[in-house]
């Protein structure tokens, strides 16, 4: 069945060799090393002071494609105020801390989240100076105590040993890790105050990138199905959230791939890319407008080599939107379960 505005149509052979080909094997064997490290390892901080800690990775010399990663820190005495992904090396993703996940986040002291790479990570360019192989950075407020009862303290921010990292060699092997976790110093005296991060959020006033709505249907997900697919990236301050809207039905909270409770695809679809500064961009898919242009659309005859060059770039696409994050997310799920 040919689907209205889908630009990306896949036969369906195709896309199940993709799949084989990108699919890991879910008992991976455990073989060389990373590190995966905070930064900074130490800090001093006073009360009422803002900081961040950076994620960073090192994959020694390998190429990796898939990371997990699970924080701690004391909720007694951090709290939580955002994360920071605008500049990580991971492109598509499966589970990020969003603004909506805050309150849950200092509850708990527990911070999570993972995705994958396309085409892999194979460590830091001899001769860059950057340091490019950030995953993501946390920001952290230091309340105010009374001073005088408390002494100096030392707040831990640990890397569990759940956290996971995958090579990008086809059989999903999972790289034994090294962790280095940080330390902070909490002085009982007040500190500068400064909030980086708060400065960075007034300052973004640019909104995700424009993106389009795919439409998809495949007997291996959601019992075959039509389903959306959607993605986009914001360099300021990341993006922090999606939501879709079907016809008149209210907006709501969605990740991608997301299950359409309209099957007939008969309604106007929204979905609203906001980043971690509220600005937004919203993508429209419109059927009808859709259904109108391809019956006055003339047919082109277009060379077999030119069609054959036109599936490979559309097969890229679609499997780094696609399938890459329907696998990583199932991949992860099962060796959570496994551990």
């Amino acid at each position: 069945m040919k689907i209205p505005n889908s630009k990306f149509q896949i036969p369906h052979l195709k896309l199940k060799i993709l799949a084989f080909c990108l699919l890991f094997s879910v008992l991976p064997s455990f073989i060389f090393g990373a590190v995966l490290y905070l930064d900074p390892k130490e800090g001093e901080y006073g009360l009422k002071d803002h900081f961040g800690i950076k994620i960073r990775i090192d994959p020694e010399g390998e190429c990796i494609n898939t990371i997990s990663v699970d924080l701690s820190f004391p909720n007694d005495t951090l709290i939580f105020e955002g994360a920071d992904f605008g500049d990580s090396i991971v492109t598509i993703w499966v589970e990020r801390p969003s603004s909506l996940d805050t309150k849950k986040i200092n509850e708990t002291g527990k911070i999570s989240f993972s995705g994958g790479i396309p085409g892999g990570y194979c460590g830091r360019i001899p001769g860059d100076p950057g340091m490019t192989n950030v995953i993501g950075e946390i920001r952290f407020f230091i309340p105010s105590m009374i001073v005088g009862e408390v002494e100096e303290k030392i707040a831990e921010i640990k890397i569990l040993n759940t956290s996971q990292v995958f090579l990008n060699d086809g059989r999903g092997t999972l790289a034994r890790l090294t962790l280095q976790d940080s330390k902070i110093k909490i002085l009982p005296t007040s500190g500068k105050g400064l909030n980086e991060w708060r400065e960075k959020l007034l300052n973004d006033t640019t909104p995700p990138e424009p993106f389009e709505i795919q439409i998809q249907r495949d007997p291996a997900i959601f019992d075959g199905k039509y389903f959306i697919v959607f993605y986009t990236t914001d360099k300021e301050t990341g993006v922090d959230y999606y939501m879709v809207k079907e016809g008149e039905r209210e907006w709501k909270i969605a990740k991608s791939p997301y299950l359409l409770e309209n099957q007939n695809l008969d309604e106007e679809i929204k979905v609203k890319a906001v980043d971690r500064a509220g600005n937004e961009t919203i993508a429209t898919f419109y059927p009808e407008k859709i259904k109108e242009k391809e019956t006055v659309r003339p047919k082109k005859e277009l060379h077999p080599k030119k069609i054959i060059q036109i599936s490979i770039v559309l097969i890229l696409i679609i499997v780094s939107v696609i399938v890459t994050a329907f696998l990583i997310r199932k991949k992860l799920q099962v060796r959570k379960k496994e551990t």
